[in-house]
């Protein structure tokens, strides 16, 4: 007789969007777990929305859990989910449907807010070699006590953004970038990212097309969306750009 470990099926993705299904190691185990015979009869979850929030790839699991023998249930309703008729079925579809739909909104909700911060030129994004990410905080104040952020804004490093102006100067004189990459790992210049590696070529080129450094801002560029169960980037079309002027993170000149 094989024993099992309290909890070796138990399957868990914390902090995963609701569309995803690729990275998710605890949902892939429990798929997997299903072949050639589960070695469970019953899964308890919370909700219908926890296997994801993707109507397609929900139904489709919840198919291969129930046609393997296992019987799912629901504790937050005390429900158990069959699909032998047309019925049943039916309800699953509806219920992904609702979990779905209430993503896309959740998803606009935070386009716009998204949006609205971008217009006022804070921060949207990740930290970019020149500059310092700093919170704003209000007066109001978070359960702990503490100060609550209210956005956040960028402030340029003089030391960063010097080397940023060396780096432009450097190409507009004919420099390569391997060039410019060997001068400052000889000078022990720290990269963007830290680490032993140093500069390397890619790193002078993705800064000397971002367009910041020159005082515009762009939003809203790329788009979020889901293929084959997982989050991909494309392009928006142009039309849909956001550009933004902001003379005050204007690091070099137009002449160089």
């Amino acid at each position: 007789m094989k024993f099992h470990r309290p909890d070796e099926h138990i399957y868990m993705d914390d902090g995963v969007s609701g569309p995803e299904f690729v990275k998710r190691p605890g949902f892939l185990r429990l798929m997997n777990a299903l072949k050639p015979r589960p070695p469970f009869h019953v899964l308890v979850m919370s909700e219908e929305s926890r296997p994801g929030r993707e109507a397609i790839h929900v139904g489709y699991a919840f198919k291969q859990i129930v046609d393997a023998g296992v019987r799912v249930f629901f504790y937050l309703t005390n429900q158990e989910r069959t699909l032998d008729s047309a019925t049943d079925k039916m309800l699953l579809a509806l219920t992904n449907f609702a979990s779905e739909f209430e993503r896309e909104k959740a998803s606009q909700r935070t386009h716009d807010a998204m949006m609205r911060k971008a217009k006022s030129l804070y921060v949207t994004g990740n930290t970019i070699y020149g500059y310092d990410n700093q919170p704003v905080y209000g007066s109001d104040r978070n359960s702990d006590g503490t100060l609550k952020r209210q956005h956040v804004v960028r402030k340029i490093i003089p030391e960063q953004s010097r080397i940023v102006a060396q780096i432009f100067e450097h190409y507009a004189a004919g420099c390569g970038l391997a060039a410019i990459a060997k001068t400052l790992n000889q000078a022990l210049v720290p990269p963007p990212m830290g680490g032993p590696l140093g500069w390397c070529p890619t790193a002078i080129r993705e800064i000397l097309r971002r367009d910041l450094y020159r005082g515009i801002v762009w939003w809203n560029r790329t788009q979020t969306i889901q293929r084959d169960g997982t989050k991909k980037q494309r392009k928006r079309p142009q039309s849909d750009w956001l550009r933004l002027e902001a003379p005050e993170l204007r690091i070099v000149s137009d002449a160089v």
